[in-house]
């Protein structure tokens, strides 16, 4: 409560007016003014008892009282002055402030109760406005639209509406945005006045007017006024695709090479097609190769051969132990080369019987074969010169490649530097490889000998080790794949289990490749180490001997080596059984 001058001038001026009232009464009539005035008070303070008492008007009360103070200080100031008057004077000034006090606080009271209701009756008149605007917005109807209804469910789809309307100024019918693992799929209802090559041809002016930051696939949608646009957010292919076992039943069933943009897997149709995969060094494409490998090992209808005519053959020795033999020399080569022509023969002359046209091996009772090359160029360079000028590993490459796959021979090569070198001077043997792969390569000129001139198919722009590209029956448009990533403790393991449980072909009916030797009884002895038990005409293969050599230089070699009657087959004789022969002897 806040007192101002205002309170405090009349509390202090009506006593001073009551003494100097009192003063001049008493100079004017004596003694008489003081009766009155003793008169006056208990008449107004007997008033003011009553009223109280009976409950009457307070402002009767409250007054009488108030009269009753003012006529007793005016008698005492006019009858007795002085000390008392003084006195008298003083508490009628404390009477009045706290009368004045009394009356501020209920009046104060009294306006905060009348702004709190103030306010609930303004609180109140917005309510009720703001009911009455809610109840104008629903009686009355919407305007009519003049344009268009471009909004969408999704910010792309409203950018997609927008932009299309803009350039072709027509609106789609339907648009249905989905989010995917790698951006969001659009399917896009065309109007009949927009023309889905039309906009196929503009798109880049749609994905610019779009203003996002990716890449878009397009493709036709079920309906002839459907278009399905696939935005790719970045490049989903930088992660590592780890290597994945996969269980195949039979050798026609798909393998396994990795993702594409959209992180789907990608599987390749491998039965009754040759392959070819190319690729300069450490961007990938002996990973690719040897995953292929290990899927095509482990199924229980196919056999694999491996041609690697590299010093050392680095990349096919690790697959020895899934491999039926692996062909390091020209030599060994040719014999490989024409082994196949000699099992094409007799795998063609067996379908012949059966009147069949493609090889079934659970029908037919041999294995699906696949021979894994793995630097073709070696293959040429060293194949096609000196003794071998007249029949050239190329052609006889050529041969097979364009006979062998009604029979489920295969070839799976691979090379780093395709040209038309690696094909013998011609590019027709690439035309019998209808899968196609390729990683990065340096020289861009040479996508035309694995692609041929077709615009889009450029490994030269791949830009990290394990992607690669993708020709087959079911690959027509260029686009980038991501390999898994087999590592090295992987590739081990998997050789180790499946090599743990392939079967060898059988003796007399496997492939003998020539074995190296200074003299008769050294060819004789790499080729039983390498192969076990043989039979005399695989010696004279793996040899390249007569039969009286062949004879010749296995009696010498005894009792190293033994003849087995019952299997009609030459073997090493056992280290044990050797030395216990040796001691009985003595």
């Amino acid at each position: 409560m806040k007192i101002s001058r205002a309170d405090i001038i009349p509390t202090v001026a009506l006593p001073s007016l009551v003494s100097a009232a009192a003063l001049i009464a008493d100079m004017q009539y004596g003694s008489h003014a003081v009766a009155v005035e003793f008169i006056a008070a208990l008449a107004a303070g007997k008033l003011s008892f009553v009223s109280f008492a009976k409950k009457w008007s307070p402002t009767l009360s409250w007054g009488a009282g108030a009269a009753a103070v003012a006529f007793t200080q005016a008698a005492i100031t006019g009858g007795v002055g002085g000390g008392p008057a003084f006195y008298s004077w003083l508490v009628s000034v404390a009477l009045a402030a706290a009368a004045r006090g009394a009356y501020l606080h209920h009046t104060r009271h009294d306006e905060i109760k009348m702004d709190m209701e103030q306010v609930k009756l303004q609180t109140a008149l917005i309510r009720q406005q703001m009911a009455h605007h809610q109840l104008v917005q629903k009686a009355t109807p919407e305007p009519a639209k003049t344009g268009p209804n471009l909004t969408g469910r999704t910010v792309e789809e409203t950018k997609l509406r927008t932009v299309v309307h803009e350039l072709f100024q027509a609106e789609l019918l339907g648009c249905t945005v989905e989010r995917t693992r790698t951006g969001w799929t659009a399917v896009l209802d065309l109007p009949v006045n927009l023309d889905r090559a039309k906009l196929r041809t503009a798109w880049d002016k749609v994905a610019s007017g779009m203003g996002v930051a990716g890449e878009f696939m397009l493709e036709d949608g079920a309906l002839t006024n459907q278009l399905v646009a696939k935005f790719i957010d970045g490049d989903p292919l930088t992660v590592v695709i780890p290597y994945e076992r996969t269980s195949g039943a039979r050798f026609t069933d798909p393998i396994l090479l990795g993702v594409d943009r959209f992180l789907n897997q990608v599987w390749l149709d491998m039965a009754y097609n040759h392959t070819l995969a190319a690729g300069s060094s450490k961007f990938g494409k002996s990973t690719l190769v040897r995953s292929a490998a290990v899927q095509l090992a482990d199924r229980p209808d196919v056999v694999l051969y491996g041609m690697d005519l590299k010093p050392g053959a680095p990349e096919l020795t690790p697959m020895l132990p899934i491999l039926q033999d692996l062909a390091t020399t020209p030599e060994q080569a040719h014999a490989l080369l024409d082994w196949l022509q000699e099992e094409l023969a007799e795998r063609g002359e067996i379908l012949a019987k059966y009147g069949d046209q493609e090889w079934d091996p659970q029908k037919h009772g041999r294995p699906a074969m696949w021979i894994i090359q793995d630097e073709l160029a070696e293959l040429i360079r060293q194949g096609d010169g000196g003794e071998w000028k007249k029949t050239p590993a190329s052609k006889k490459q050529e041969s097979l490649l364009a006979l062998m796959r009604f029979a489920a021979m295969h070839f799976l090569s691979a090379t780093q530097q395709p040209s038309r070198k690696v094909f013998g001077g011609t590019t027709d043997a690439r035309g019998n490889y209808a899968n196609r792969l390729s990683t990065r390569m340096n020289d861009a000129d040479h996508r035309r000998f694995i692609f041929g001139n077709t615009p889009g198919w450029e490994p030269g722009k791949l830009d990290q080790p394990g992607k690669f590209l993708l020709q087959s029956p079911m690959h027509q448009r260029p686009a980038p794949y991501k390999g898994m990533w087999l590592t090295g403790d992987e590739f081990r393991s998997e050789v180790a289990r499946i090599g743990a449980t392939t079967v060898r072909a059988p003796v007399g009916k496997r492939l003998i490749l020539p074995t190296a030797g200074a003299t008769n009884q050294d060819k004789v002895r790499a080729a039983l180490t390498k192969y076990g038990n043989m039979t005399r005409r695989e010696l004279e293969q793996a040899t390249t001997l007569g039969e009286k050599q062949v004879l010749d230089a296995a009696r010498a070699l005894r009792p190293e080596i033994e003849r087995c009657e019952d299997t009609q087959t030459w073997r090493l004789v056992p280290v044990g059984a050797w030395e216990a022969q040796a001691i009985a002897g003595r």
